[in-house]
């Protein structure tokens, strides 16, 4: 009887330990699964404040580039142009009107903008850091919890880095590398910190030539535009024009006011959907009764319109010339012109 009391009290320690190991475990897995879930949204928030710092770049880069003053865009509603703030951002419409100032478990960063080389000039570069204010230690204490910086990493999408204890004196990811501090007079930034960065190359649509652009304010080089070129004023040239579509007189077209250029080099334009001459005129050609569309000497006398000895389409064909009746190898040559 005591033998089977003392099993059965055996088997009940038994049952409580591993339901309390199961219980640690599930605990443990949660609390991973949370941190997890963590990473990822912060990583998500933070990668959306980048996106929006970058079109805060594309928006305002040539002031950036020449800012003297670090009230330049104060109109705009920034107090410092280099540190854009998220509520900034999102008062200026580059991020949502619902965007959150912070992101999990508050999660808040701050940005900084760093010029280097000559600026304004073509040497001007811009690069922009993003770093978390706080940096991401243990659940009260102070060691860098290393599994929430590897989560974080990896939910970045390779456009996360860090301050690691490894290299404390490096703000560094896969895509970018900074000294910590980044700039001068600013203190280091923790072991811990995250970060995320866009640097000069990755802003490439800064290095092009815009319109007023400091670099080369006249714009002395040559441009090849794949698309169309539009201007609010008049289009002036100081040498030649040269237009590639060619078209024929009096075929359809589809944009009124388009203007292209006959097979023999006269011009055409778009009018009620037809082509039709530049000059109003229908052209004109002149027939031998010997040699039809040519001269005694074998040279064409077709109309440079339509191509052939004939009028364009609405105009009508009246006589000017008749040589008369000559022996051959003349012939008797007539000449007309088209008129509508």
């Amino acid at each position: 009887m005591h033998r089977q009391e003392g099993h059965a009290l055996v088997e009940w320690m038994l049952a409580a330990l591993l339901a309390t190991l199961l219980t640690v475990w599930g605990a443990g897995a949660l609390v991973h699964r949370l941190d997890d879930s963590a990473a990822q949204s912060g990583a998500a928030w933070m990668l959306t404040v980048k996106k929006a710092v970058r079109l805060y770049i594309e928006r305002y880069d040539q002031v950036l580039m020449k800012a003297v003053d670090f009230t330049e865009l104060a109109h705009k509603g920034y107090a410092n142009w280099s540190a854009p703030s998220v509520a900034e951002l999102r008062a200026d419409g580059l991020l949502s009107a619902g965007f959150p100032e912070h992101g999990p478990r508050a999660l808040a960063v701050s940005v900084l903008l760093m010029r280097r080389g000559a600026c304004p000039g073509a040497d001007c570069r811009l690069d922009a850091l993003l770093y978390s204010n706080q940096a991401l230690v243990q659940r009260g204490s102070q060691p860098i919890d290393e599994t929430m910086v590897a989560q974080w990493l990896l939910a970045s999408e390779g456009w996360g880095g860090t301050v690691s204890r490894q290299r404390p004196d490096h703000i560094a990811g896969a895509s970018f590398g900074f000294a910590n501090p980044p700039v001068p007079g600013m203190a280091a930034l923790p072991v811990g910190t995250l970060a995320m960065a866009m640097t000069a190359e990755q802003l490439g649509s800064s290095d092009y030539l815009r319109v007023g652009d400091e670099r080369d304010p006249d714009f002395h080089g040559s441009a090849s535009v794949a698309g169309d070129i539009k201007t609010g004023g008049s289009l002036s040239a100081q040498k030649y024009l040269k237009l590639g579509a060619q078209e024929t007189a009096f075929t359809s077209c589809s944009e009124n006011g388009a203007v292209a250029r006959q097979y023999y080099g006269g011009l055409l334009v778009c009018r009620d959907n037809l082509w039709r001459l530049s000059g109003g005129g229908g052209g004109g050609f002149s027939v031998n009764t010997l040699y039809g569309c040519r001269s005694s000497s074998g040279s064409p006398t077709a109309n440079p319109v339509t191509g052939s000895c004939s009028c364009p389409l609405d105009y009508s064909m009246v006589a000017i010339s008749d040589s008369g009746n000559h022996p051959p190898p003349d012939g008797r040559t007539m000449g007309y012109i088209c008129v509508e």
